[in-house]
């Protein structure tokens, strides 16, 4: 009867510590992401992060696959991960990531523990399409092809004409 005892326990210990292991696992493959309004970033100097998160709490997004397409300017460190847009224009967010820099070096210099962060911009949830933050275009199979023309609404002639065969 011990013998039972013992297996069961081992068993019963074994089967937690899998259990522990894979959650940890997944819980570290989908880190939400917190999305947030890019016109928070000139608060970020002078708030608190209590006062922040509380004037600004943005939406949680549990996989970043799933953003709204545009530039973000991403800060993450440890289990922050703020994306600071969806921002239509590149060269807006380049201003905006230039202004949130100052802010964390600032920061870094008051607290140089801070350590292992990341800042930067980004087009998500996939790779840039251009430079110029327009979306780009589908390239079409051939060169000087006549785009597609428009079908005409249907009429209630068009519908008696199919109903009754007519040309």
């Amino acid at each position: 009867m011990i013998s039972v005892s013992k297996r069961f326990k081992k068993a019963l210990f074994n089967g937690l510590i899998l259990w522990t292991l894979s959650f940890s696992s997944v819980a570290l493959a989908a880190t939400p992401v917190r999305m947030i309004d890019e016109s928070a970033i000139p608060f970020t100097s002078f708030l608190s992060k209590a006062e922040f998160d509380q004037r600004f709490p943005g939406r949680i997004i549990e996989d970043a696959s799933t953003l709204p397409s545009g530039w973000y300017v991403i800060y993450a460190h440890e289990s922050l991960n703020y994306y600071f847009g969806p921002i239509l224009l590149r060269s807006t967010g380049e201003d905006y990531l230039a202004q949130l820099q100052e802010t964390v070096e600032a920061a870094v210099a008051q607290r140089p523990s801070i350590q292992d962060y990341r800042l930067e911009l980004s087009y998500e949830p996939s790779t840039p399409p251009s430079d110029s933050g327009e979306p780009a275009a589908e390239e079409s199979s051939t060169p000087n092809s006549v785009p597609p023309q428009p079908q005409a609404p249907p009429t209630i002639w068009s519908f008696l004409k199919r109903i009754f065969s007519f040309w």
